[in-house]
């Protein structure tokens, strides 16, 4: 950017500018906590900053008034949708401001949100962190370190991929190398620490193939167990550990690991874990993980992205580079529970973006490498309804209608979910940048957002 010439008076004017300005220069080189992508003055457990004792009860209160939540990837129930009420959604009308914003470091971990807190993972350096920040203010309330940052085979990105899950005010975290961690939410204080291919014996995929890009997919909670997804081919694809002490319960399945995250549904009767892996969609028993069924899904990199969705009686899942999309229903036949396709195609593949199931009707993204494109397509038969430009590659999250979509070039798009046509009711430009991956999260009428540089609260509440 060009900067305007500035013209001089006198000299003395001149050698006082020229000493405020080497000054000021000195000052930005010893703050590095303004430095662009770095976390602020991260270090293990709170703040240190110096508060009187009203502002620390004033902030107390107002965060234990938040009484919202976003406490999984996904949101509560793993679908992408929020139940709150009373928003801004349009946006053309009544522009959404910004509340605040704090700088952020590498990484593609989306938000989680309880008791007036927010929790993230990012890089810092040459390390990757456990970060907590204050749902109001942005406040850093604590960093813990959790890992040596992570660089994929072919360099795309450094830091976290998963997002922490939120339980029973504790946080689970797993990391792209397969560090799992289990920390006091309030304090940062780890409690345990495993990791995932020790405990499991499957094999690093880097010593197999460049085309993988570290642990993606968030843990689940699933009773007193941890579920996540080490990718081995010995009876040890799944694991299964005590939420408690980090140590092994079960371990199932013999497929590549996937990147989507699992999902526990019940269906007719039957409660299950839902886990897309690089190669198939497996259902396991939670208890002993049993297999209850499995269906071939996937492409040859291995990258089944999209978390799969349950609605009413059916599972969704789409994945791109050629694979599609299928919706199927779960049916108890002889006393087992076998997987049956209503439709399959090619109409929607998403290539990270998980779909939206609104009414009936299905949003999402559609593509990888070329031209992506937003769509809406019927649930019932699969068939498309419309097809817009106007959005491309993005994350997404539903509410009251309307889709938030962020776009990986840091576009914020108000969509109302209409199965009709594409109808916009607003965007907001300049909030980030590119790679803005994360998927967006809501809790108590505010948005929040990042990318690898920064995180940004907006504020949602109806005008």
């Amino acid at each position: 950017m060009l900067e305007p010439v500035i013209q001089f008076g006198n000299k003395c004017f001149f050698h006082s500018s020229v000493m405020r300005f080497t000054i000021l220069y000195f000052a930005l080189l010893i703050n590095t906590g303004l430095v662009v992508g770095q976390l602020p003055k991260i270090s293990p457990g709170p703040s240190k900053s110096k508060e009187t004792q009203s502002q620390k009860s004033e902030q107390k209160e107002n965060s234990h008034s938040l009484k919202g939540s976003w406490n999984s990837f996904l949101g509560n129930n793993r679908n992408g949708q929020s139940d709150e009420t009373g928003l801004n959604l349009d946006w053309n009308v009544h522009k959404p401001s910004v509340l605040w914003r704090v700088p952020l470091g590498d990484g593609f971990s989306s938000i989680v949100i309880a008791e007036g807190r927010i929790w993230t993972m990012a890089t810092h350096l040459t390390n990757d962190y456990v970060v907590c920040f204050d749902a109001l203010t942005g406040k850093k309330l604590w960093a813990t370190l959790a890992a040596p940052t992570y660089l994929d085979n072919q360099r795309q990105a450094r830091g976290p991929r998963s997002t922490p899950t939120y339980h029973a005010g504790k946080l689970f975290c797993l990391l792209p190398a397969g560090d799992l961690l289990c920390l006091d939410a309030a304090s940062g204080k780890i409690h345990w620490k495993n990791n995932i291919f020790q405990l499991s014996g499957a094999p690093r995929q880097e010593q197999k193939t460049i085309y993988y890009w570290g642990m993606s997919a968030s843990p689940l909670i699933e009773g007193n167990l941890v579920i996540v997804q080490p990718g081995g081919s010995n009876n040890n694809s799944v694991i299964a550990v005590d939420k408690e002490t980090g140590k092994l319960i079960w371990s199932a399945g013999n497929d590549a690991p996937g990147y989507g995250s699992p999902i526990v549904i019940e269906a007719d009767d039957q409660r299950q874990i839902i886990v897309p892996t690089g190669q198939s969609i497996l259902s396991l028993t939670p208890e002993k993980g049993d297999l209850l069924w499995r269906i071939v899904w996937g492409n040859k990199y291995n990258c089944n992205c999209a978390t799969p969705v349950w609605n009413d009686d059916s599972l969704f899942i789409s994945s791109a580079y050629g694979t599609g999309c299928m919706r199927f229903a779960l049916i108890r036949q002889n006393e087992e529970i076998r997987p049956i396709s209503r439709w399959k195609n090619l109409s929607l593949q998403n290539q990270f973006a998980t779909s939206i199931i609104k009414d009936g009707y299905i949003y999402g993204p559609h593509g990888d490498l070329a031209t992506v494109t937003y769509r809406c397509l019927d649930m019932q038969r699969g068939q498309v309804q419309w097809i817009s430009r106007r959005v491309g590659k993005c994350t997404q999250i539903a509410v009251e209608g309307h889709l938030i979509c962020l776009t990986e070039q840091g576009t914020l798009i108000l969509v109302e979910a209409n199965p009709k046509e594409y109808r916009e009711k607003g965007r907001l430009t300049g909030l980030l940048g590119f790679k803005a991956w994360a998927h967006p999260a809501l809790a108590n009428k505010r948005l929040y957002i990042r990318d690898e540089k920064r995180l940004v609260c907006l504020d949602l509440k109806q005008k």
